[in-house]
């Protein structure tokens, strides 16, 4: 059996609430429980093909959960910013220059590039 990952959020924002409901103390601030939450379950694997990039998101609570699909129901504030590794600025380096000499050489015998 398959089970994918639940969402539970703040019925009123749409703030998704998953591991931000621990104990707290001292001088708090009113709202920082909300009144009511929901939850939308998703399918296996979903987290990982669509929105594993993402580092903040919310729920839309302007829509029907119960009609919408979870990809428009599920908003994405925020993504992991990707820095570019050496490896990668290595390959991109080399197809840059494969493509400029390749323009050059089609250039310099006259083809149809």
């Amino acid at each position: 059996m398959q089970i994918g990952m639940r969402l539970i959020f703040d019925k009123q924002t749409g703030k998704i609430l998953n591991g931000v409901l621990g104990e707290m103390q001292g001088d708090l601030q009113e709202g920082l429980r909300p009144a009511e939450i929901d939850f939308i379950d998703l399918p296996y694997g979903y987290n990982d093909n669509n929105f594993k990039e993402a580092l903040e998101y919310h729920v839309d609570i302007t829509k029907n959960k119960s009609t919408a699909s979870i990809k428009d129901l599920i908003i994405i504030d925020k993504y992991i910013e990707h820095t570019e590794t050496e490896e990668e600025k290595l390959k991109r380096e080399k197809a840059e220059l494969e493509n400029q000499l390749l323009l050059k050489e089609n250039k310099d015998l006259g083809g149809i590039l």
